[in-house]
């Protein structure tokens, strides 16, 4: 999906809302004044004050005539109020209700996009970037500890205090304040599971979230600066800016000269960002620094909450269980 493919798709989610609190209006203002007969009479003379101010704009006595109009237009919008809270209904029921406050679900405030259109943007783009991911949301409840059970002591709480990290960083998980999430060690431990049970809690909260493998994603990005037409899309705004990016299997990406500038672009501009990471590798730490140098593993280390994970791979463990 291109950049132009992805903002008129958003601008179109706007207008429907907009179309949507319209149409709503409508069906309830049909509603009450068949349930509620005296409100079409105050309806016609709300509606006819509308008129009389377009016509007394050109009249040299307007100003005494606006005044009695807007006072005969707040005395009827006063008895309609009292009529629907008479009769069980807000007294805002008549009224147009936009999904947004700021520009009426326009989508601009004061020619500018508003916020409520970079959100919409933002989602169009990660749901257009996700749908290019080869994988699927899990859940906490298919997680178990029993694959860690025969691992010394130590290991076995730190994987049952990485599990309670997880569903807790999922539960309190807001865009504005939620920490960094660094889970590394061997193949197989659990770590894609955990981050996507993550992905799967957040998305039903409402925010963006992008999850893809490192190798997916950087060959997008190449893809994109490479190979550029008219139809191309730029997926580098929404890496930087959705509500939670799930970077999974670092490391695993061909070594080149421009993922390791874009790895590093994005890791330090989400850090700088303050927005949120969960970043999956087999690598040690000393073959991250060895792979991408100091600066990248610093920024890694001394932002996020580092969660190693111990034992076998599990799907060793399930090829055993089924004989």
């Amino acid at each position: 999906m291109t950049q132009e493919e992805i903002y008129t798709e958003a601008i179109g989610q706007i207008q429907a809302r907009r179309r949507n609190a319209e149409r709503t209006q409508e069906l309830r203002i049909v509603q009450i004044q068949r349930e509620i007969p005296e409100t079409a009479e105050l309806d016609r003379q709300l509606r006819t004050a509308c008129l009389d101010i377009t016509h007394a704009l050109g009249r040299p006595d307007n100003q005494a005539r606006l005044a009695a109009i807007e006072r005969h237009c707040k005395e009827a919008d006063a008895m309609l109020r009292q009529l629907l809270t008479a009769h069980g209904y807000p007294e805002d029921y008549l009224d147009l209700h936009y999904s947004c406050s700021l520009c009426d679900d326009t989508g601009f405030v004061g020619g500018k996009p508003c916020q409520c259109l970079k959100q919409e943007i933002g989602r169009v783009g990660t749901e257009a970037l996700n749908a290019r991911s080869q994988l699927s949301l899990s859940r906490f409840s298919d997680f178990s500890l029993s694959y860690y059970a025969d691992l010394p002591t130590d290991q076995y709480y730190t994987m049952q205090q990485n599990f309670a990290a997880c569903q807790q960083y999922a539960a309190a998980f807001s865009a504005e304040t939620a920490d960094n999430l660094y889970l590394c060690g061997g193949t197989g431990l659990g770590k894609t599971h955990l981050s996507l049970a993550i992905a799967n809690e957040v998305l039903k909260k409402g925010y963006n979230v992008i999850y893809d493998s490192a190798i997916n994603l950087m060959h997008t990005l190449d893809q994109e600066q490479f190979r550029r037409t008219k139809e191309s899309s730029d997926s580098l705004p929404a890496l930087l800016e959705c509500d939670l990016l799930i970077l999974d299997d670092f490391g695993t990406e061909f070594d080149t000269a421009f993922s390791r500038s874009m790895l590093y672009t994005i890791i330090n501009s989400r850090i700088n960002a303050r927005k949120p990471m969960i970043i999956n590798t087999n690598l040690t730490h000393q073959e991250v620094k060895d792979r991408y140098g100091d600066r990248i593993l610093s920024r890694l280390l001394s932002s996020s909450r580092i969660l190693p994970f111990y034992g076998k791979d599990i799907r060793v463990h399930r090829k055993a269980e089924t004989g």
